[in-house]
């Protein structure tokens, strides 16, 4: 998700419910008006929401719900107040449910204090509801289930009927074949906003949201992708590589982007198999959201640059990948060597991958100038074992 995310046209039977009656005790300060990188909290969630289509987008209010209702209907969104707001966050889900519309289907429900979950997090919760999973849909990143839950409308009363322990949770812990974990690669389902502490860690978090970080390169691999562990161990490698030549860059008086490329590497074959991977991935990428990362992907093969351009994150990953074979650090001349002498070589493709071999070798001699290092004094000592990348 970008900092404003393209508001969708009203999908048909689509809801939001956004908490935010509580006092922000443990904060100290108004959580939903609290800005978040020039734009409100509040402003956050209900465009997150009315970015998947959703409408009406319900805020309920409770605390300085006079104040808060004037920003809630400056959004678009509809205030609903909630006169037990004291009693806790199940009495303010149940004035949300209480005010869905009768042709409400399904509904997305978010505290106001979790405002970073990414767009594309919904929409894998929606695709799995179109395909007809349910009735609790429940976002999952790396094992651990968080929000936003998208639930059929349908249960509403039973919910609001609901007199056991645990609020929402105990409803549906009452009945576990109500819920479905869907994989999403997104840490921000789990990140709320109590504390000014966590407050500050989000807006640390902020400048370089753009790119994953490699825990959801991880998770978006192995369970969006359906990577296998050659895949995976061969774009750790990839990764790291990149990575090193960033870091021997910078340390040169570079200003490249860490986090971007190690995403790069991470994900540059993130559609391996697909017909024309590369473009695939980039258009994989692009759709999630991540359009920094996607021209990474893009350009992993075939490097849309002219010699002597300025060095960019596009160029580290596609000389990256030309420095690994599996998951093993290789020079360029092993590593083209290897797909020359396959036997009954068409002649085109021999033609295209010696031009990339020399789009290769040029390559790395300019990065070799600009690090005033070799590329072999770069990579010494560099552990492709594991996956010590930093994030």
């Amino acid at each position: 998700m970008t900092d404003h995310p393209t508001l969708a046209a009203p999908r048909p039977g689509l809801a939001a419910i956004v908490l935010a009656a509580g006092a922000s005790s443990r904060m100290g300060s108004f959580k939903p008006l609290l800005d978040l990188g020039g734009i409100s909290v509040l402003a956050r969630v209900v465009e997150l929401m009315r970015s998947c289509g959703a409408d009406p987008v319900l805020v309920i209010t409770g605390n300085r719900a006079r104040e808060l209702e004037a920003a809630v209907r400056g959004l678009g969104a509809t205030p609903v107040f909630n006169p037990e707001h004291a009693q806790g966050m199940f009495s303010s889900l149940c004035a949300g449910l209480a005010a869905l519309p009768p042709e409400c289907e399904a509904f997305f429900l978010l505290p106001v204090d979790i405002p970073l979950v990414r767009s594309h997090t919904l929409g894998r919760l929606l695709a799995a509801r179109a395909q007809g999973a349910g009735p609790v849909l429940l976002p999952n990143f790396r094992g651990e289930p968080g929000h936003p839950p998208l639930i059929d409308a349908r249960l509403a009363p039973a919910i609001m009927a609901w007199e056991g322990p645990g609020g929402l949770r105990g409803f549906w812990e009452a009945d576990p074949e109500l819920t479905l974990k869907v994989p999403v690669a997104d840490r921000f389902i789990l990140r709320d906003l109590d504390t000014p502490q966590q407050y500050e860690a989000l807006l640390a978090e902020l400048p370089g949201r753009a790119a994953p970080n490699q825990a959801e390169c991880l998770a978006l691999l192995r369970d969006l992708a359906g990577a296998n562990d050659e895949l995976v161990a061969h774009s750790r490698a990839v990764g790291l590589v990149a990575l090193a030549l960033t870091r021997a860059l910078n340390a040169a008086g570079g200003s490249l982007d860490e986090r971007l490329v190690l995403a790069g590497g991470l994900l540059h074959d993130v559609a391996k198999g697909a017909p024309g991977h590369a473009a695939a991935g980039e258009a994989r990428l692009r759709d999630m959201g991540y359009g920094a990362v996607a021209p990474l992907a893009g350009g992993h093969i075939d490097l849309p640059r002219e010699p002597g351009a300025a060095l960019d994150e596009i160029a580290l990953v596609n000389l990256a990948d030309k420095l690994v074979r599996g998951s093993r650090l290789v020079n360029l001349e092993e590593r083209f060597a290897a797909k020359l002498n396959r036997p009954r070589l068409d002649p085109g493709v021999r033609r295209a991958i010696e031009q990339r071999r020399e789009a290769a070798r040029r390559l790395a001699r300019e990065v070799e100038r600009a690090a005033s290092q070799s590329l072999g004094d770069i990579l010494h000592g560099l552990d492709l074992s594991g996956s010590h990348a930093s994030e």
